[in-house]
Protein backbone atom coordinates (compact mmCIF):
# COMPACT_ATOMS: atom_id res chain seq x y z
CA UNK A 1 0.00 0.00 0.00
CA UNK A 2 1.39 3.29 -0.75
CA UNK A 3 -0.03 6.20 1.63
CA UNK A 4 1.04 9.90 1.60
CA UNK A 5 -0.90 12.28 4.05
CA UNK A 6 -3.74 13.12 1.71
CA UNK A 7 -4.06 9.93 -0.35
CA UNK A 8 -3.49 6.16 -0.14
CA UNK A 9 -3.22 3.63 -2.74
CA UNK A 10 -5.26 0.14 -2.03
CA UNK A 11 -4.21 -1.61 -4.77
CA UNK A 12 -3.05 -1.25 -8.30
CA UNK A 13 -3.30 -4.18 -11.39
CA UNK A 14 -1.87 -3.47 -15.04
CA UNK A 15 -4.20 -4.02 -17.36
CA UNK A 16 -2.13 -3.41 -20.24
CA UNK A 17 1.65 -2.64 -21.25
CA UNK A 18 1.76 -0.87 -24.99
CA UNK A 19 2.81 2.81 -26.48
CA UNK A 20 1.54 4.03 -22.87
CA UNK A 21 0.00 1.75 -20.18
CA UNK A 22 -3.10 0.97 -18.18
CA UNK A 23 -3.84 0.12 -14.55
CA UNK A 24 -6.74 -0.32 -12.44
CA UNK A 25 -5.94 1.66 -9.48
CA UNK A 26 -8.12 1.05 -5.91
CA UNK A 27 -7.46 4.25 -3.72
CA UNK A 28 -8.46 6.50 -0.64
CA UNK A 29 -8.38 10.42 -0.12
CA UNK A 30 -8.69 12.39 2.44
CA UNK A 31 -12.54 13.94 2.55
CA UNK A 32 -13.63 17.33 1.71
CA UNK A 33 -16.73 16.90 3.75
CA UNK A 34 -15.35 15.43 7.16
CA UNK A 35 -12.30 14.99 8.93
CA UNK A 36 -11.58 11.29 7.97
CA UNK A 37 -10.85 9.19 4.75
CA UNK A 38 -13.65 9.43 2.05
CA UNK A 39 -14.96 5.83 0.30
CA UNK A 40 -12.23 3.66 -1.77
CA UNK A 41 -12.91 4.52 -5.68
CA UNK A 42 -11.66 1.91 -8.03
CA UNK A 43 -10.51 3.81 -11.28
CA UNK A 44 -8.31 3.05 -14.82
CA UNK A 45 -6.03 4.82 -15.08
CA UNK A 46 -3.55 5.73 -18.59
CA UNK A 47 -0.11 6.28 -17.79
CA UNK A 48 1.08 8.76 -20.74
CA UNK A 49 4.20 10.35 -18.61
CA UNK A 50 5.41 14.39 -19.08
CA UNK A 51 4.76 15.59 -22.37
CA UNK A 52 6.63 18.61 -23.46
CA UNK A 53 4.90 21.38 -25.66
CA UNK A 54 6.20 24.47 -27.44
CA UNK A 55 4.57 27.12 -29.19
CA UNK A 56 6.86 28.59 -31.78
CA UNK A 57 6.89 31.63 -32.47
CA UNK A 58 9.33 33.69 -35.02
CA UNK A 59 9.48 37.59 -33.42
CA UNK A 60 10.59 38.56 -36.83
CA UNK A 61 7.93 38.12 -38.87
CA UNK A 62 5.39 37.87 -36.15
CA UNK A 63 4.50 34.47 -36.72
CA UNK A 64 3.75 31.21 -35.09
CA UNK A 65 4.95 27.77 -36.88
CA UNK A 66 1.59 24.89 -36.23
CA UNK A 67 2.06 21.70 -36.96
CA UNK A 68 -0.90 19.31 -39.12
CA UNK A 69 -1.35 16.06 -38.14
CA UNK A 70 -3.62 13.48 -38.56
CA UNK A 71 -5.47 12.41 -34.83
CA UNK A 72 -6.63 9.34 -34.12
CA UNK A 73 -8.17 10.35 -30.84
CA UNK A 74 -10.25 13.27 -32.47
CA UNK A 75 -11.41 10.97 -36.05
CA UNK A 76 -12.79 8.29 -33.28
CA UNK A 77 -14.40 11.04 -31.42
CA UNK A 78 -16.21 11.62 -34.90
CA UNK A 79 -14.64 14.87 -35.23
CA UNK A 80 -15.36 15.85 -39.30
CA UNK A 81 -11.84 17.42 -39.52
CA UNK A 82 -9.26 14.99 -37.69
CA UNK A 83 -5.85 16.87 -38.86
CA UNK A 84 -5.59 18.94 -36.02
CA UNK A 85 -3.46 21.91 -35.82
CA UNK A 86 -1.24 22.00 -33.18
CA UNK A 87 2.01 22.98 -31.10
CA UNK A 88 5.51 20.81 -31.19
CA UNK A 89 4.81 18.04 -28.60
CA UNK A 90 6.37 14.69 -27.43
CA UNK A 91 6.94 12.90 -24.79
CA UNK A 92 9.42 13.22 -22.77
CA UNK A 93 12.10 10.32 -22.80
CA UNK A 94 13.16 8.44 -19.48
CA UNK A 95 15.55 10.71 -17.39
CA UNK A 96 15.08 13.45 -20.10
CA UNK A 97 13.83 17.11 -18.44
CA UNK A 98 11.34 18.90 -20.37
CA UNK A 99 13.34 21.56 -21.89
CA UNK A 100 15.20 19.10 -23.68
CA UNK A 101 12.51 17.45 -24.64
CA UNK A 102 10.87 19.88 -26.42
CA UNK A 103 14.25 21.04 -27.85
CA UNK A 104 14.43 17.73 -29.25
CA UNK A 105 11.00 17.44 -30.22
CA UNK A 106 10.80 21.11 -32.23
CA UNK A 107 14.05 19.66 -34.80
CA UNK A 108 11.89 16.76 -35.41
CA UNK A 109 8.91 17.90 -36.23
CA UNK A 110 9.32 21.04 -37.53
CA UNK A 111 13.69 20.85 -39.09
CA UNK A 112 13.89 24.65 -36.38
CA UNK A 113 16.24 24.99 -33.43
CA UNK A 114 14.34 26.95 -30.32
CA UNK A 115 16.66 29.42 -30.10
CA UNK A 116 14.91 30.69 -26.26
CA UNK A 117 12.40 29.28 -24.10
CA UNK A 118 9.71 31.03 -21.74
CA UNK A 119 7.64 28.56 -19.36
CA UNK A 120 4.09 29.21 -19.73
CA UNK A 121 2.82 26.68 -16.95
CA UNK A 122 2.00 23.03 -16.20
CA UNK A 123 -1.01 21.59 -16.84
CA UNK A 124 -3.33 18.34 -16.31
CA UNK A 125 -5.35 17.52 -19.20
CA UNK A 126 -7.41 14.83 -18.04
CA UNK A 127 -6.32 13.87 -14.55
CA UNK A 128 -9.71 11.89 -13.64
CA UNK A 129 -8.28 9.47 -15.64
CA UNK A 130 -4.51 9.56 -16.43
CA UNK A 131 -1.14 10.87 -14.82
CA UNK A 132 -0.20 12.73 -18.31
CA UNK A 133 1.06 15.87 -17.16
CA UNK A 134 1.71 18.95 -20.12
CA UNK A 135 4.98 20.90 -19.47
CA UNK A 136 4.31 24.04 -21.80
CA UNK A 137 6.70 27.01 -23.13
CA UNK A 138 6.69 29.31 -25.88
CA UNK A 139 9.71 28.88 -28.55
CA UNK A 140 11.69 31.63 -30.13
CA UNK A 141 12.87 30.01 -33.27
CA UNK A 142 15.03 32.17 -36.12
CA UNK A 143 14.23 31.63 -40.15
CA UNK A 144 11.45 28.54 -40.42
CA UNK A 145 9.82 27.40 -43.17
CA UNK A 146 6.47 25.45 -43.90
CA UNK A 147 7.06 21.76 -44.95
CA UNK A 148 6.84 17.50 -44.06
CA UNK A 149 8.42 16.54 -41.02
CA UNK A 150 8.27 14.10 -38.16
CA UNK A 151 10.41 10.65 -37.81
CA UNK A 152 8.43 7.44 -39.74
CA UNK A 153 9.56 4.67 -37.43
CA UNK A 154 7.07 6.63 -35.63
CA UNK A 155 4.13 6.63 -37.89
CA UNK A 156 4.44 10.79 -37.80
CA UNK A 157 3.55 12.85 -40.62
CA UNK A 158 3.32 16.39 -39.87
CA UNK A 159 2.49 19.30 -41.67
CA UNK A 160 3.89 22.71 -40.82
CA UNK A 161 1.95 25.68 -41.25
CA UNK A 162 3.64 29.32 -41.01
CA UNK A 163 0.86 31.73 -39.90
CA UNK A 164 0.52 35.57 -38.49
CA UNK A 165 0.22 35.37 -35.29
CA UNK A 166 -2.74 37.62 -35.33
CA UNK A 167 -4.33 35.02 -37.50
CA UNK A 168 -3.10 32.14 -34.89
CA UNK A 169 -5.13 33.88 -32.90
CA UNK A 170 -8.12 34.13 -34.45
CA UNK A 171 -8.05 30.10 -35.56
CA UNK A 172 -7.94 29.98 -31.52
CA UNK A 173 -11.11 32.02 -31.48
CA UNK A 174 -13.37 30.66 -34.33
CA UNK A 175 -12.84 27.08 -32.46
CA UNK A 176 -10.29 25.81 -35.39
CA UNK A 177 -7.69 25.00 -32.78
CA UNK A 178 -8.78 21.81 -30.57
CA UNK A 179 -5.72 20.30 -29.38
CA UNK A 180 -5.66 20.87 -25.83
CA UNK A 181 -2.36 22.13 -25.06
CA UNK A 182 -2.39 24.52 -28.30
CA UNK A 183 -5.65 26.14 -26.73
CA UNK A 184 -3.45 26.75 -23.89
CA UNK A 185 -0.70 28.27 -25.13
CA UNK A 186 -2.45 30.70 -28.10
CA UNK A 187 -4.80 32.12 -25.15
CA UNK A 188 -1.60 32.58 -23.05
CA UNK A 189 0.71 33.69 -26.14
CA UNK A 190 -2.51 35.97 -26.77
CA UNK A 191 -2.08 38.11 -23.88
CA UNK A 192 1.69 38.13 -23.82
CA UNK A 193 2.26 38.82 -27.93
CA UNK A 194 2.69 42.49 -27.79
CA UNK A 195 5.55 41.79 -24.66
CA UNK A 196 7.01 38.65 -26.16
CA UNK A 197 7.93 40.53 -29.72
CA UNK A 198 9.60 43.12 -27.63
CA UNK A 199 11.60 40.99 -25.59
CA UNK A 200 12.66 39.01 -28.69
CA UNK A 201 12.05 40.55 -31.74
CA UNK A 202 15.80 42.97 -32.08
CA UNK A 203 17.75 39.74 -30.60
Amino acid sequence: MTVSPKAKIISRKVEFKGWHNLETVVIQHRSLKHDDWASPVSREIFYCGTVAVALLYQPETDQILLNEQFRVGAFLAGDENPWLMECCAGMADEGEDPETAVRREAIEETGCEILDLEFIGKAYPSPGGSEEVFMLYCGRIGKAEAGHYGLEEEGEEIKTHLVAATEAIRMLDTGRITNAATVICLNWFARNHDRLRRKWGNK
